[in-house]
This record gives structure tokens, C-alpha cells and sequence, in this order.
């Protein structure tokens, strides 16, 4: 039984974002498409099957020739070109699985020493503002980086009851991601309803009465972040990297901690 023209057409544009998604173009995603519905071929053929001219045909394939996603096969004077096996993509995939591990894994030597070497004003702290939830997961995925690198892989937080519910709305694996990494956390809590979870110890501290604490600081490394909450409920957030200033906001903390 053939296949509907309307599933034919689904398959064809899954392959093409598959392939784009890859780094392809799409001339060649379409291109290749037309090998897949043809035996071995001429240029001309493909073109015909594509609607694409033949020049632009031709780069097309030598690209996915280069690629292992087509075979070419030279009779005479002439070459025919046929599709491997979709099945090809999933070596793709794998290949750039590894060049982003790759990649990754260079950009985590070489990030702390561009951080090192930024030009700073002597004596001065540094200070990053961030706005809204994006802000807020570019804090909390530099907290997971820099405890990495600690000797001892662990931070201190305070946290209030506003700001608990929203920190992770735009992150929700953070607690996996921190766990993963083997990251403890130390949190003085202020108000109900913060749970204990892997990696953690915490304490608590009773809200106040007369107005909402509305802020969360976390103290890691050479750096402590303070997120707040503005009054439409969007976050914001200062990061000071500042030995000084850190070591003491982790005395005060473990001061406070030790008499809960």
C-alpha cells in the first residue's frame, strides 16, 4: 500500500529539520531528500526531483558527499550519486555529541582564565546586574560552575518564602544538575515550607511579622548573589565577586548557623 502524500510530506520536513538542526542548509536537506526517493542517479536527475538547478545541486552533494550522507559512484566519464541510509544521521548525531564535549570541555580551561585575567580597577570589587528569569538562570548555572571548581564543593544561601517558589521556575533541574555534580548547600531558611533535599542541610529562621522578606543570597566561592523580587513578581539579581565581602557574609553565616 503506498503512502499518503500527506505523510510523505511529514517525513520529508523531519528530515529537513533533522538535517538543518545538524548544520545543514536547507538546499542541502532538500537535496538529499530527492536522493532518498531515487536509485543511483545522475546530477540532472536529482535536479529534475528537487526543482533545484543543477549548479546549486552540485554543491549541495559535494557537501553531503563529504559527509558520508551520500555515495558517489563514477561510470566513464560520468558520476551517480545515491543516498546512505538515513540511519547515517545517527553518526552525525554522535559526531557532534562529541565535538560539543569537546568544545566544552576546552571552553571550561579557558573561560576561568579569560575571567582571570579581566581587566578589574584595583581594589574594587566586581559587580554584574542580571534582570528577569534568564538573569536569574545565568546566576545559578554560574554558582553550579564555580562550585565545581572548589576544592571543597559547596555554598551557603539564605532563602525566603517569596523568592523559594520562583528561583527555579526557568531552571527546574537545577537541584538534579547540583546533586549530579556532588554540590552541598547549607540554607538558613526564613519562613516555612523549604524542604530538605540531596546534598543539603538546612535551618530555619521564623518570618518576621509586619512585611514579607522578599530576597535569596548565596554566598560561593569569591562571590555572593542577592535575587529580590520587584513588584510584578519579576526577578533581578547582583552578583559581587569580591574575596573580601565573601569571606565575610560565610563568617556571619556559619556564625548564625552554629547558634540555630
Amino acid at each position: 500500500m503506498k503512502r499518503s502524500v500527506t505523510n510523505m510530506n511529514n517525513d520529508r520536513l523531519t528530515v529537513q529539520k533533522l538535517l538543518v538542526e545538524l548544520g545543514f542548509s536547507a538546499v542541502e536537506a532538500e537535496t538529499y531528500w530527492a536522493l532518498l526517493n531515487l536509485e543511483t542517479v545522475s546530477i540532472r536527475k536529482v535536479a529534475e526531483q528537487s526543482g533545484i538547478n543543477r549548479g546549486t545541486t552540485y554543491e549541495a552533494i559535494k557537501r553531503l558527499v563529504a559527509t558520508g550522507l551520500v555515495h558517489t559512484r563514477k561510470t566513464g566519464q560520468r558520476e551517480y550519486y545515491s543516498a546512505e541510509s538515513p540511519e547515517k544521521i545517527y553518526d552525525l548525531i554522535r559526531d557532534k555529541r562529541k565535538d560539543l564535549w569537546r568544545t566544552q570541555q576546552e571552553a571550561q580551561t579557558l573561560i576561568p582564565e579569560l575571567l582571570a585575567k579581566k581587566a578589574r580597577p584595583q581594589g574594587r570589587p566586581l559587580v554584574r546586574y542580571y534582570e528577569d528569569d534568564e538573569g536569574v538562570v545565568t546566576i545559578l548555572k554560574d554558582v553550579l560552575q564555580t562550585c565545581a571548581q572548589l576544592d571543597v564543593p559547596e555554598y551557603y544561601a539564605y532563602s525566603s518564602r517569596p523568592l523559594r517558589k520562583l528561583l527555579y521556575r526557568k531552571f527546574p533541574q537545577f537541584t538534579e544538575r547540583r546533586v549530579q555534580e556532588g554540590i552541598g548547600v547549607k540554607v538558613i531558611a526564613v519562613g516555612e515550607g523549604s524542604d530538605t533535599e540531596g546534598l543539603s542541610a538546612r535551618k530555619w529562621l521564623p518570618e518576621p511579622s509586619g512585611g514579607e522578606t522578599s530576597s535569596y543570597t548565596i554566598i560561593y566561592g569569591d562571590k555572593v548573589a542577592n535575587i529580590s523580587i520587584s513588584s510584578d513578581y519579576t526577578p533581578y539579581g547582583v552578583v559581587i565577586e569580591d574575596a573580601g565581602a565573601a569571606a565575610m557574609q560565610r563568617l556571619l553565616f556559619e556564625q548564625l548557623w552554629e547558634t540555630l
